[in-house]
């Protein structure tokens, strides 16, 4: 990998399937699961809304954190053989 290439979401998930599973899947489930218990029980939908946006907005952030976090160790790791 060349230092100017930018490392993937799928070259991060064969690495680190578990973390990126954590950060990315589990929080949009939840808002998910959120949204079809409020649905089942009768809340209305802008109640719910929120905490469903807020979820998969923090998915996609805290998975564009581990994104860059995972480049800069690949980085790291060529241009100065650190772990």
């Amino acid at each position: 990998m060349a230092a100017t290439d930018n490392a993937t979401f799928w070259e991060m998930y064969r690495d680190l399937p578990v973390r990126t599973t954590i950060a990315t899947v589990v929080p949009v489930f939840l808002a998910l699961a959120q949204l079809l218990n409020g649905y089942v029980h009768g809340i209305p939908i802008v109640r719910i809304a929120g905490f469903t946006a807020g979820m998969v907005v923090a998915a996609v952030l805290v998975t564009q954190y581990n994104l860059v976090q995972y480049h800069r160790r690949n980085l790291q790791r060529e241009l100065y053989g650190d772990e």
